[in-house]
């Protein structure tokens, strides 16, 4: 019988699965795409090539559930950032807030991969993804009555990506941060 390293077989499993998951995270954050290779990650996560087929069947899945664990992650930072707000403009600021600080920290080289480097499957759920975590700024924008708040949206998001570059050429992310809401708020009129 193969050891186990936690007290039930099912909590070995999912920390297993943990763990081939943050090591794909890792390989996509630091070589990308292509480097998310269950050889890869079984190295990182301590296990065998062939276990990570134990718990995603191909190299798009366990790309997948890198990108899903990630939106996970930044889906529940801003939840909490926006959670009992009902100021819109109060949400749409702390959703940028979040959004740089974010991308600052380890989702840089995420939001600097191009979309181009993930098969169909992944890009798929990728936008889907992106969309349920754009849901909470749409809301917001309407709110403040925006004449067009899916465009708006993209802007802001523009705002943010163009936050990111500034954070990653040096500025600082906190002048960014209040650059980029000051720079919202004037075209969202307010």
């Amino acid at each position: 019988m193969p050891k186990i390293d936690a007290p039930t077989v099912a909590e070995h499993h999912a920390m297993r699965r943990a763990a081939v998951i943050a090591a794909a995270r890792h390989a996509l954050g630091t070589v990308g795409a292509a480097g998310v290779t269950p050889g890869a990650v079984s190295g990182a996560a301590g296990i065998a090539r062939t276990s990570v087929y134990q718990y995603f069947p191909s190299t798009d899945a366990l790309l997948t559930a890198a990108v899903e664990d990630m939106f996970a992650e930044a889906e529940s930072r801003i939840s909490e950032a926006l959670d009992g707000s009902t100021d819109p403009w109060q949400r749409v600021e702390s959703y940028i807030a979040v959004a740089l600080r974010a991308a600052a920290g380890q989702y840089g080289p995420f939001h600097a991969m191009p979309t181009a480097q993930f098969p169909d499957t992944t890009r798929a759920r990728l936008r889907e993804l992106h969309d349920a975590l754009s849901a909470p700024l749409v809301d917001a924008v309407t709110e403040i009555g925006a004449a067009d708040p899916k465009v708006a949206t993209v802007l802001i998001l523009g705002a943010i990506s163009a936050g990111i570059t500034l954070a990653r050429h040096g500025a600082n992310p906190e002048a960014t941060i209040k650059a980029t809401n000051e720079f919202v708020a004037h075209g969202l009129g307010r």
